[in-house]
């Protein structure tokens, strides 16, 4: 991944930041009893996981590996995702903290959908940079064009700067001001991390 050594460490703080969130978020779900606890903590692993992957990325080196099993537990985690986005009872819990409102299952469905992209976002982005040239002693797994990578990248950028945005704005009436600010940090740098391969 390209960027100045100023940058790397501006997203690696950035997901430093949220992936804490999400730790303490894991293990205050396991300290309760409450219902929808494993979804909770199921969901924050998950972005654990993808903030700690997206650190390797950013200080991507040829050495590191992406194997097979890195790309199926994000597809996975999406897939989980985007089963909530339809099996989700309202107020139910996993994708946002609570949702308190009458149109917080509306809400609870739109961050399912939204981490289910960002995981096959991961996915994608973990194929991507294996198949990019000059990574030495990589296999090659796509016959993308570095032109249609590029304009994929792009596109994936700018929604998660879209993303961001509305997790800063709408989110912190149904989320908090902590849990949406972390989603939206989360957010806005990994569009920033996306922009950067494009």
């Amino acid at each position: 991944m390209g960027g100045t050594i100023a940058l790397r460490w501006l997203l690696t703080a950035a997901f430093a930041l949220a992936g804490s969130y999400c730790t303490a978020q894991c293990m205050a779900a396991l300290r309760t009893r409450t219902e929808g606890r494993a979804a909770t903590v199921l969901a924050n692993v998950a972005h654990v996981a993808m903030s700690l992957a997206m650190i390797g990325a950013v200080w991507w080196a040829p050495s590191w590996r992406v194997v097979t099993w890195e790309m199926a537990i994000f597809a996975v985690a999406g897939g989980w995702f985007a089963v909530r986005v339809i099996a989700l009872r309202q107020r139910a819990t996993g994708c946002v903290r609570h949702a308190p409102t009458p149109r917080g299952g509306a809400y609870a469905k739109l961050a399912c959908a939204h981490h289910a992209a960002a995981m096959a976002a991961m996915v994608w982005m973990l194929t991507a940079m294996v198949a990019r040239p000059g990574m030495a002693g990589m296999p090659t797994h796509t016959s993308a064009t570095p032109t249609s990578r590029a304009l994929i990248a792009a596109v994936l950028g700018g929604y998660f700067a879209v993303a961001a945005a509305c997790w800063l704005v709408g989110g912190r009436r149904r989320q908090g001001v902590s849990g949406a600010t972390a989603h939206g940090l989360m957010s806005a740098a990994m569009g920033t991390a996306f922009l950067t391969l494009a």
